[in-house]
């Protein structure tokens, strides 16, 4: 996972890809009852929502994520569903609505940002943000991954980074499996 670079910071030594924890997650929603990203039902189906859910045991495969390197785009990642579709967390494409909903869809969509994420750190240590290279620049803030609402079955939608309201942009990674 990366962290955008700031300021004229000596670059991190590189760690090669095979020596990283790539997944499964269950990704958790900072706030409240701490829901989890869900595809909305295991819904197998391309465009299929993604909602904040009650982590349900055993673990399912909709509740987990692999995080895959995009080899065009060194230190962005793919987050894929571990349900078997090779489906990944995208932008609804062609939505002219902001905050966007983000649902599950094939990797190689003509404008490819829509399907690249990264980290960048909030202020609750152990919680991050999920930025979205699409429209990530100087000039713009980024859109980063929150829920529409902080209730069960509310759906991932992707807004502008807020510094100030940051718990309902925050999520934590636990290893599938993992006690606690």
């Amino acid at each position: 996972m990366s962290i955008t670079a700031t300021g004229a910071a000596a670059p991190a030594p590189a760690i090669p890809v095979e020596n990283l924890n790539l997944g499964p997650y269950n990704i958790q929603y900072l706030p409240g009852d701490h829901y989890v990203l869900d595809v909305s039902g295991g819904n197998p189906a391309k465009g299929a929502g993604v909602i904040g859910y009650t982590l349900k045991l055993p673990q399912a495969g909709n509740q987990q994520w692999l995080f895959v390197p995009a080899p065009q785009a060194p230190g962005w990642w793919y987050l894929q569903t571990k349900m078997g579709t090779g489906f990944v967390l995208t932008l609804q494409p062609d939505s002219p609505v902001v905050p966007t909903p983000v649902v599950m869809m094939p990797v190689g969509l003509s404008d490819a940002d829509r399907q690249l994420w990264s980290l960048l750190s909030t202020e609750e240590p152990g919680y991050w943000y999920i930025q979205c290279k699409s429209g990530a620049s100087n000039s713009n803030a980024p859109l980063v991954i929150g829920l529409a609402d902080n209730k069960v079955e509310a759906s991932a939608v992707a807004g502008p980074i807020s510094f100030t309201g940051f718990r309902a942009q925050a999520w934590g990674f636990k290893p599938v499996g993992s006690a606690g």
